[in-house]
């Protein structure tokens, strides 16, 4: 996946050729801050930090869009399938790279069983969210990679939606409040 695409459909994903400190695990390929360097990278380091306080943000921290939280009903995921996919989000850091974390570590973050991870992924698939991609190491089967790219397109559609309904509200406005506009009446019946 090239950057031109985080660029235009993933704004809040920073695409950087810049490296980043690495924190990878045995289960996952975790990566602990966010890319740094920009002038606007460490202003919004900063609110972070006024916002969490240096502790949790020096741990690392995750960008969700808000069409994803927002648009939770329409994307037609639960509570726990939210908290699955977002475990998932966590451990994607780079475009081109998808995250690949074993269910039975975002089981024991979740104080869920294993299973009920297995079945999220199976709804989130089954919405078309996300695929599932084998991964084998020396022959023997290894934690699934996810294709999260499923998901960035239905957000990109709630994301225009939600903008559409913005900007439509804000010209309802400014009608409004416009010299001339008609007064409202109430509805006789």
């Amino acid at each position: 996946m090239d950057t031109l695409y985080f660029q235009l459909f993933m704004p809040e994903i920073q695409v950087t050729n810049k490296p980043m400190e690495a924190n990878v695990t045995e289960e996952s390929n975790v990566k602990a801050s966010a890319p740094q360097g920009d002038d606007a990278d460490k202003k919004d380091d900063k609110v972070l930090i006024k916002k969490w306080g240096k502790e949790a943000i020096d741990v690392g921290y995750t960008v969700l869009p808000k069409a994803l939280l927002q648009g939770q009903a329409r994307l037609k995921i639960n509570a726990t399938d939210l908290a699955v996919l977002i475990h998932l989000i966590e451990h994607w850091w780079r475009p081109g790279e998808m995250p690949w974390p074993k269910k039975a570590r975002i089981a024991e973050r979740l104080a869920v069983t294993p299973k009920t991870v297995q079945r999220s992924i199976a709804r989130l698939e089954a919405e078309k969210l996300l695929k599932r991609v084998d991964r084998f190491q020396n022959g023997r089967r290894i934690s699934n990679e996810y294709d999260l790219l499923p998901l960035v397109e239905r957000i990109k559609s709630i994301s225009l939606d939600m903008a559409q309904a913005k900007e439509e509200a804000d010209q309802a406005k400014r009608k409004a409040v416009r010299p001339g506009a008609r007064k409202r009446t109430k509805a006789t019946v």
